[in-house]
């Protein structure tokens, strides 16, 4: 197949964007705090978003979207579901390091693909980096508010 390599690096690119995914969905509804709750849902169609349109791309090229997150996204939400119920600061903590991961992944493969699969990415990826500020302020509020008490 002509695409077989851009395929490849798209599905394993799909494969995080489905574990953010099943984290966000799992995580929303145990989550106390319901400022995080409601941004882990927008988060989630985000990332919905995204698996669409890499889907859709890996279409285009002549592929077929796979939706398996495989063990590494087992693990990842049994770690998610536990650090719900440990509070806010843990979840976020563990969910930041998952996005930055991400866009890591992202900025590792952008060159092994195409110019229109790229400029997918970049736009994923700048989502990605609000979701990040948007964490990392939380984490913040997080640590003020407990050393004030």
């Amino acid at each position: 197949m002509e695409h077989q390599s851009q395929i490849d690096t798209l599905n394993e690119l799909l494969k995080g964007e489905h574990m953010a995914i099943h984290i966000y969905d799992k995580t929303k509804e145990i989550q106390q705090d319901e400022q995080v709750a409601h941004m882990l849902s927008q988060f989630e169609q985000d990332h919905q978003r995204h698996a669409h349109q890499l889907s859709q791309r890996i279409i285009d090229l002549g592929g077929k979207p796979k939706a398996n997150t495989g063990l590494e996204g087992i693990m990842a939400d049994i770690n998610s579901i536990f650090n719900s119920y440990r509070g806010p600061e843990e979840l976020l903590t563990q969910i930041y390091n998952g996005e930055d991961k991400g866009i890591h992944a992202y900025e590792d493969r952008i060159d092994e693909i195409d110019p229109t699969s790229q400029e997918i990415i970049r736009q994923i990826m700048g989502e990605d980096h609000e979701h990040l500020k948007w964490f990392k302020a939380r984490m913040e509020k997080e640590k003020s508010e407990q050393l004030s008490n």
